[in-house]
């Protein structure tokens, strides 16, 4: 992995709101500027880093609910009042 951004810390210690915002600030860049090759290439390595990021929070929200719920159904199932 590459060092990331001085001002942004490495992509694992962010907030799933601030690689989103980070990440979208680099599309936006890549968008509208003519970017030299070896900066483009730094961003877009720092953007596969939080997309990396982004896709691990994904995934363990998606977990994180989905024990949530089978909690909820086995507590419902064994509470004779439900």
């Amino acid at each position: 992995m590459t060092s990331p951004d001085p001002a942004s810390g490495a992509p694992a210690e962010l907030g799933y709101s601030e690689a989103l915002a980070e990440l979208e600030g680099i599309v936006a860049e890549l968008e509208r500027e003519a970017v030299d090759v070896d900066h483009l290439s730094i961003r877009v390595r720092r953007a596969a880093e939080l997309v990396t990021v982004l896709r691990e929070r994904i995934a363990g929200a998606r977990l994180e609910v989905t024990r949530v719920l089978a909690d909820l159904d086995e507590a419902t199932s064994s509470d004779p009042s439900a």
